[in-house]
């Protein structure tokens, strides 16, 4: 897959590629796979026939950078329950920064 210069991207797509969501994030892709392995972030989610590739949902990362903010916004507070129950572990997670 060709990368695609960020001043080219009018917009970001809903669902990143791990490539994409390191960029959105600001961070390498090395810094973003440690973070995930760490609970910071949730784990990608399967696609395709096979689930072979994994995306982030930017609306999902928005909300966790939300919340790791301290804001107290509609979307950060309701994130879905994943298959991988990503938020319960980072909603405690963020509850043990916070104090």
């Amino acid at each position: 897959m060709t990368r695609v210069p960020l001043a080219d991207l009018p917009y970001w797509p809903r669902y990143l590629s791990r490539d994409e969501a390191a960029r959105y994030l600001g961070v390498s892709v090395d810094v973003f796979d440690d973070e995930v392995r760490a609970g910071d972030w949730p784990r990608g989610t399967p696609r395709g026939s096979r689930g072979g590739r994994l995306t982030w949902d930017r609306h999902v990362l928005d909300g966790v950078a939300d919340s790791r903010a301290g804001f107290g916004t509609q979307r950060s507070a309701t994130a879905p329950e994943g298959p991988n129950g990503w938020d319960r572990r980072f909603a405690e997670k963020a509850a043990a920064r916070r104090q």
